[in-house]
């Protein structure tokens, strides 16, 4: 009997404590886990539809596990009263374990719902963002438009500064053009001229040259008449001397040859007036100086102006 009694009282307590203790897969962590993945994956509409869900399902459950639980300590009272003492203690540790559980659920659902209220802030804040990154977004695009209107208006205005750019050098070019063909006439021009004026200056030198030459035999004749006078007063002296009684037709020889002398110096200072013709071998040395200096200054010029139109031509 006691036997039997022992056996009954262990079945009804196994069976109790099977129909008792929650389903795991239920009240697990891992579903919980799984569930909140599911609530921040999806929208916000969802995740509300999701813990009502939830929160329906755990009522049922407990609704469930309640009646069960009701019907378990009817069956166990009515049919083991006399095991009332001895289960005691463990239906008293299964209602604590039960009440920890739910104290456990309760603060982790507290703190999802606090996870949830700051998931939602979060989403608040990141809607905040998309707009705001939306109205910059437009702004950007407003600005891009007006950038594209201002290129597509430079891009004319350039076209139309370069076509006057265009036009601008042509008509440079082609004063450049007149300007190197005046160039080229008034080189030519100064060629012709210095050319003359060096043909000038060579006629000139070659008229002084003969003017020297011309003045040099004057002279020299004049030295040899000189020289004549001095070997006739010497004579004139000598007849003197011998002849003291034709003095006076040597005196009077004397005269007349000093007269044609005179006469002939007269004629040679007439003919040749040496500081006037020294001062006109000064003035055409001048000359020449100064034309050689022009020839010099207009062969400059015509090297300035050969390498302007050889610089303009490389342009």
């Amino acid at each position: 009997m006691d036997i039997q009694q022992t056996y009954a009282l262990s079945s009804v307590t196994d069976s109790y404590n099977n129909e008792s203790i929650l389903p795991p897969s239920l009240f697990s962590l891992e579903s919980t886990i799984n569930l909140s993945s599911k609530l921040t994956n999806n929208s916000s509409y969802e995740k509300d539809s999701l813990l009502d869900e939830q929160f329906r399902f755990e009522k049922q459950i407990a609704h469930e596990s309640s009646i069960k639980t009701q019907n378990s300590f009817i069956t166990t009272y009515t049919s083991l009263q006399t095991i009332l003492s001895q289960t005691q203690l463990k239906l008293a540790t299964i209602f604590l374990q039960e009440t920890e559980y739910l104290k456990f659920r309760e603060q982790q659902l507290e703190y999802e719902e606090q996870s949830l209220s700051k998931r939602m802030i979060k989403i608040e804040n990141i809607q905040n963002e998309r707009k705001q990154i939306e109205n910059d977004f437009n702004k950007i695009k407003d600005r891009l438009e007006m950038a594209v209107i201002q290129l597509t208006k430079f891009q004319i205005d350039g076209v139309e500064i370069l076509q006057k750019l265009f036009n601008k050098s042509h008509q440079i070019d082609e004063q450049l053009s007149g300007l190197i063909c005046q160039c080229v006439a008034s080189l030519n021009r100064s060629q012709t001229i210095i050319h003359s004026k060096i043909n000038e200056f060579s006629q000139k030198s070659n008229h002084i040259q003969s003017e020297l030459t011309n003045r040099q035999v004057i002279m020299r004749n004049t030295q040899l008449s000189i020289t004549l006078i001095l070997e006739l007063v010497n004579t004139l002296n000598q007849f003197n001397v011998q002849h003291s009684q034709d003095i006076t037709m040597t005196t009077i020889n004397f005269e007349k040859q000093y007269q044609q002398f005179i006469n002939t110096s007269e004629m040679t200072k007439n003919n040749l007036d040496i500081n006037k013709e020294m001062n006109e071998i000064h003035i055409l040395e001048k000359e020449k100086i100064q034309l050689e200096e022009e020839l010099l200054e207009q062969t400059i010029l015509l090297e300035n102006i050969h390498t302007i139109i050889g610089k303009v031509i490389i342009r």
